[in-house]
């Protein structure tokens, strides 16, 4: 079984972009996530079997994939998750219907995953305890391209891998 879940993954200058803000807040009161596991999840899958992984992949074998802008320019803070993260008021419908497809499509499977209305963020720390107040340039999320993710624990902490990537061209 791995652990699995869908996402938006950043180019280089976004991850850096991402990382900024997130040194800018640092607080004693929160830890950054590692700039390598920054992402957008898209659907959390959870333990998943290698048969319906196997299934998951050959159903996205011919997916189109479209060019898809998330502008991320708001700092929020969940309190009962302890997240601090990268939010925005505009949804874009491209992303929303990737989201969509891909949670009607685990349905089908037989994996059951998160009812609550997608909403893409970037989280930048966790175990927060409160959000200290930041001005910064929007984060323009440009992506054509989504992934296939697991969550591996380490002995330094929790690693994310892409498995597979739909789209980039």
């Amino acid at each position: 079984m791995k652990r699995l879940f869908f996402a938006l993954w950043p180019e280089g200058i976004i991850r850096q972009q991402c990382v900024d803000i997130g040194k800018a807040i640092l607080t004693e009161h929160a830890r950054l996530v590692r700039p390598a596991n920054i992402h957008v999840t898209l659907l959390f899958l959870g333990n998943i079997d290698p048969d319906k992984e196997e299934r998951f992949k050959q159903a996205l074998a011919t997916v189109h994939v479209p060019r898809m802008t998330l502008c991320f320019d708001r700092l929020s803070f969940w309190k009962k998750s302890g997240i601090l993260c990268l939010t925005t008021p505009n949804t874009c419908p491209e992303v929303e219907t990737l989201a969509g497809m891909l949670s009607r499509l685990a349905g089908e499977l037989g994996i059951k995953t998160d009812e609550r209305p997608f909403k893409p963020h970037v989280t930048l720390a966790k175990k927060a305890t409160k959000l200290t107040p930041l001005e910064f340039d929007p984060i323009n999320w440009h992506s054509s391209s989504f992934c296939l993710v697991e969550s591996v624990s380490c002995s330094n902490g929790i690693e994310y891998r892409i498995v597979e990537e739909w789209g980039g061209n």
